[in-house]
């Protein structure tokens, strides 16, 4: 029979602990200000996204990633998750009470020894629905406007999964267990104290936020898909509509001794190298395959219709059309000559221009927000139902050994 702590490591209990935590939060003063909801519900209650997934713990989760244009150069990987912990965790007693003048934190190498495996949970709580379109409605041919509203729930929203992110990671704390909830805080310590100086900031690659990248964390779980615009937002059939959904991401890691699951038990991945090889090419834009394409939430490469070019358009700055290849596949010359932007074939996204413009209007406006491209992409952006009915279909059947 399975205990409660190793049911809890399963997304369907991990969503309802999600929402506990999410729901018990919105009570206190700090969340409490109107009636205004500023996340999703589904009957109430806040529809929070969970995948999760499951390694051995000498998995190199970064592998063919590395490139300062895409995760940066030296993203933390588990070792760093655990040297993180274990140097936190460090103690000057030994086992039977004395002080002791060595306090050396335990060594990944040891934690091999006790441990199976690594479970990487990701959670997406995405913004509400309502307030997204009026803003889109709002904002959309008007390069200065902003809403405070919007503002306010993004900033709201955030905060909220930050500490549901803690207080999930809580209820997960049991003996044989080692649980690391990947907030903001413990994200920028990792970054700072498990990762060099010389790989920190701008020589890990430039406008990353740190070491670990929680985007690519949901990615790789197959939680949601980067868009062109790269921003990771999820599709799902649900009676007959596609739903889309896109919010904040935040991660736990749990280092156990459970075995490994590799048959796709209870909705838990494998990170298999297939599934790996197919993400690689669904979140290339310049690979217009249809076998692949199809499969794309993003319908910015035209599959039987006639292609979303939405964030592109409504992009104030010109950092989303100088960051992306055509829908052809190739990028326009002006990009491509570029030269400075691109490393080992993969493109920077443009926050020299996207920040100058935002850096500017929140100095003089603190409540003043862009986000268009990401509106305009979950209250306009062209679905498309072959990729959200099949998707996670493919998923299921590359996650497994």
């Amino acid at each position: 029979m399975t205990s409660r702590e190793d049911r809890q490591i399963f997304p369907q209990n991990l969503t309802h602990i999600f929402q506990e935590k999410i729901t018990e939060l919105q009570e206190e003063p700090e969340f409490a200000r109107d009636q205004r909801i500023p996340y999703a519900r589904e009957n109430k209650a806040p529809q929070v996204k969970v995948a999760v997934g499951n390694v051995s713990l000498d998995h190199d989760l970064w592998k063919e990633l590395r490139n300062p244009a895409v995760v940066g150069l030296y993203p933390a990987g588990l070792q760093q998750i655990w040297e993180f912990f274990a140097h936190k965790r460090k103690t000057g007693t030994d086992e039977s009470g004395r002080p002791t003048i060595f306090q050396v934190p335990r060594s990944f190498g040891s934690a091999l020894q006790i441990y199976n495996r690594a479970v990487i949970i990701s959670v997406m709580l995405p913004f509400s629905t309502e307030i997204v379109r009026n803003y889109t409605e709002s904002v959309i041919g008007k390069e200065k406007s902003s809403s405070h509203v919007y503002a306010a729930m993004y900033e709201e929203v955030n905060l909220l999964l930050d500490k549901a992110t803690t207080r999930a990671a809580i209820d997960l704390v049991a003996d044989g267990k080692v649980i690391i909830p990947m907030n903001n805080d413990n994200v920028a310590h990792v970054s700072e104290e498990a990762v060099p100086l010389t790989r920190q900031g701008t020589s890990h690659g430039p406008s990353k936020g740190g070491n670990y990248p929680q985007k690519s964390v949901a990615a790789l779980l197959g939680l949601g898909q980067f868009g062109v615009h790269r921003i990771i937002f999820k599709d799902e059939m649900n009676n007959g509509k596609i739903e889309r959904f896109t919010g904040p991401l935040r991660s736990i890691i749990v280092f156990d001794k459970n075995d490994i699951i590799t048959n796709g038990n209870n909705d838990v991945i494998y990170i298999t190298d297939s599934w790996r090889s197919f993400l690689l090419r669904l979140f290339d834009f310049t690979d217009t395959a249809p076998e692949i394409n199809k499969y794309r939430f993003c319908a910015y490469i035209p599959y039987h219709d006639e292609g979303c070019t939405k964030c592109r358009d409504v992009c104030p700055s010109g950092a989303q059309p100088n960051s992306m290849p055509s829908p052809t596949g190739e990028y326009p010359e002006e990009v491509a000559t570029q030269a400075h932007r691109f490393w080992e074939g993969k493109l920077q996204f443009d926050h020299a221009r996207c920040c100058e413009e935002r850096g500017q209007m929140a100095e003089l406006f603190p409540e003043w927000s862009c986000s268009r491209g990401l509106s305009v992409c979950k209250a306009r952006g062209v679905r498309r139902v072959y990729a959200a009915k099949n998707f996670y279909k493919k998923r299921a059947a590359l996650t497994k050994e």
